[in-house]
Order: C-alpha cells, then sequence, then structure tokens
C-alpha cells in the first residue's frame, strides 16, 4: 500500500463526495468501521500495512499547514500508540511483518536528515546503515525473517535502490544503466526477488526486477514508462504500462513476461493489487470521466464489479476485492456480490485499502469533524 495508493485515494477524495452513499440492491454491512483514531493532539492518521495478525503501522498527523508525520502503531484490537523516531521531528512506518517488526523512516535532527529505520516489536528503533558515501534511506517492505528492501542515496548523489540483510549488512541494488533514480518497493516472502521502480537514462520510470544477486531486469523496455503496483509471494507483478499516451493495466509474469489485461483501447486503467493465485484488481476510466473497479482473472479476462464510480484497492487469496465505490468504503466478494462498508458518523468520504489475511480490512474515512482517521472493520 503504499504512499502511491495512499495519494491516489485522496485524490479522488474530492471527485466521488458529491456522489449518493448507497445504491439500490447493494447490502450494507451489519455495522461500520472502527476509528483507529490518533496519537495525542493529532488529527489525521492512516495505516500503511496491516500483517497476517491484523496488526497494523503507518502514521498519525496534527493539522497544521505543513504536513508532519509522526510513526504509529496499532495492535490486532486497534489500539494506538507511537514509535520512537531519531530525534528528528518526522517518522513514518511503512511496512510490519508477522513478527510485529516495522520499518519506514525517520528525521534525525531539525534539518530532515533522513534514515530508514526498524522497529522491533517491542517499539525498539534502529537506525539502518547508509549507502557508502550516503545520507539519505528510507525502508518499504519486510519479510518474516527480516530482510528489508527500500532506497537510499549513493555518494554519486542518485537514487539506488537497497537491501539490508538481516544481519543489518546494505546491499547496492543499483538502477537501470544512466538512471538517476531506483526505489525497491516489494519483496517476496523467500527474500529472493525484489521489485520496483527505475527510471532510465532519459528519466522515464520503469517497472523492474532484481533477483536475489542483485541483478536488475528492465519489466517494460519497449514502453516509454512503467509503473508497478504491487507483488505477489511468487514475484508476479502488476500494475501499468503506457501505450500510445495512455496507461494500460498490465501483469509481468515471474518469467519478466508483460501480460496486457483486457481494457477498452482509447481508456486509461491500471492494476493496483494481485493475489498469490494471479488474480487481479484495479480500475480505470470506463465510462467518460468516471473510474470503476474491477478484477482481472489469470487469464487476464475482465470483470468489472460496478460501473458506479469507484475502484479496486486490494484483494485477497479468495478473491475478495476492497475498495471504493461512490465514496463509500466497499467490498466485493469472490463473485462479485457487494458490501458497503460504510464510514465515520457523520462523514461523507471512507475507502477501504487493504485486506489482510485474517479478513481484517483497513482503510480511511473522514468523520463529521473533515478530519481523516485511519478505519478497519474486523473479519466476519
Amino acid at each position: 500500500m503504499t504512499l502511491k495508493r495512499s495519494r491516489r485515494v485522496l485524490a479522488l477524495a474530492g471527485s466521488l463526495a458529491a456522489l449518493p452513499l448507497m445504491l439500490p440492491g447493494v447490502a450494507a454491512a451489519a455495522t461500520g468501521p472502527i476509528d483507529l483514531g490518533t496519537l495525542p493532539g493529532d488529527q489525521y492518521s492512516e495505516v500503511n500495512a496491516v500483517n497476517d495478525d491484523g496488526v497494523m503501522v503507518g502514521s498519525s498527523t496534527p493539522l497544521e499547514t505543513q504536513i508532519k508525520y509522526h510513526a504509529a502503531k496499532w495492535d490486532a484490537l486497534g489500539r494506538i500508540s507511537a514509535l520512537p523516531g531519531l530525534g528528528g521531528e518526522q517518522s513514518k512506518a511503512t511496512d510490519v511483518n508477522r513478527g510485529g517488526v516495522a520499518v519506514g523512516w525517520a528525521h534525525k535532527d531539525a534539518n530532515w536528515n533522513q534514515a530508514a529505520v526498524k522497529w522491533a516489536s517491542d517499539g525498539t528503533v534502529t537506525a539502518l546503515p547508509y549507502l557508502p558515501g550516503g545520507d539519505y534511506a528510507t525502508a518499504n517492505a519486510i519479510t518474516d525473517g527480516g530482510v528489508i528492501v527500500g532506497a537510499g542515496r549513493a555518494a554519486d548523489g542518485t537514487m539506488h535502490a537497497v537491501r539490508w540483510n538481516p544481519d543489518g549488512k546494505v546491499v547496492d541494488l543499483g538502477g537501470l544503466p544512466g538512471g538517476a533514480y531506483a526505489n525497491a518497493e516489494w519483496i517476496t516472502p523467500d527474500g529472493r526477488t525484489v521489485a520496483g521502480t527505475a527510471s532510465d537514462a532519459a528519466g522515464n520510470n520503469h517497472a523492474v526486477r532484481w533477483n536475489f544477486d542483485g541483478a536488475i531486469t528492465d519489466l517494460s523496455p519497449g514502453n516509454p514508462n512503467s509503473t508497478p503496483e504491487d507483488m505477489n509471494d511468487f514475484g508476479v507483478i502488476v500494475g501499468s504500462a503506457e501505450v500510445n499516451g495512455t496507461t494500460k493495466p498490465v501483469r509481468w509474469e515471474r518469467d519478466g513476461r508483460m501480460t496486457w489485461l483486457d481494457w477498452p483501447e482509447r481508456d486509461p486503467g491500471w492494476a493496483r493489487a494481485v493475489n498469490n493465485a494471479g488474480v487481479a484488481a484495479g480500475g480505470g476510466y470506463l465510462v467518460f470521466g468516471t473510474t470503476s473497479p474491477v478484477k482481472w482473472n489469470r487469464a487476464g479476462a475482465r470483470t468489472t464489479l460496478s460501473t458506479a464510480r469507484g475502484l479496486g484497492y486490494d484483494i485477497d487469496r479468495l478473491g475478495t476485492v476492497v475498495g471504493l465505490e461512490n465514496s463509500v468504503a466497499t467490498k466485493w466478494s469472490a463473485n462479485g456480490t457487494p458490501t458497503v462498508l460504510g464510514g465515520l458518523p457523520g462523514g461523507s468520504y471512507s475507502v477501504a485499502t487493504h485486506i489482510a489475511a485474517n479478513g481484517t480490512v483497513v482503510g480511511l474515512s473522514d468523520n463529521e469533524n473533515g478530519r481523516t482517521h485511519a478505519v478497519y472493520w474486523p473479519a466476519g
């Protein structure tokens, strides 16, 4: 889930808020979401990752002109706690593994010098080492075995993808030839396959994959731009690639082959999540000016979950999709039956962004004061 997803969610909020909250014939959840709240003194919160046991990590933010993130962790019962920083004002948690170990970034001082960090299950924070000569890093994902991936600034000022081994050693994964930016965003549970984004010599971003030895593969060398959005446990990646100036949903197989997912030629679309069966969820502009939530099967055939405005954000092993429809968090069963999950009392917008292995759904909702809080819907 990434930060990319969060930005896109919030960008849609204004355009979706005026639409009706319910559609005829759509089931509603028995109860609305549970408010995960904020840290003391803050007004906003967001969950960036949830592990298989329902432990969540993300950030809490005060109401100020300039956004200031404070790393936060919620237990499976939804109780929030602050994750300590490194002495600076800001920090954010981006992922958490089965053991409750979280990763992210933190500022080291008032000058916003940033380090990648790891928080032990008891909250103890450790700064991860920089690349040689570097002074900036961020951690994006962690395996249950403690392998971490992210990005770090190299001595020449370019941004490289990096891996931190369980012993803390930093490994430079580099990027594409001539490129100035690379970021490792996902890693398979066995720690052998890493995926992310890297720029080419012309500055175009490409979906890429690194093997355990650090060799990089450009997954879309024939396209000017491509964007990965998710990777499953087997190294299958979904996202979008540009064709004649229009983004189209794609899936990259384990062997690197790119499969175009079914989508109208004239309209932009993208895949946002993929489960271990290779079934993907996402959406795009099927109706003029309106994004619609969809699901693609393993063969790439599309099922439109709704023609109303919305988007699919995540998918579980059973094929359950979560996202939003008409500004309200919605869940679609494997056979496409929708359930409106609802939002906080007095709010007008909600979205489901993650579904955990235990069935817990996590997302965002605004409240009666217009403040956006992290929320969750318990499994069941």
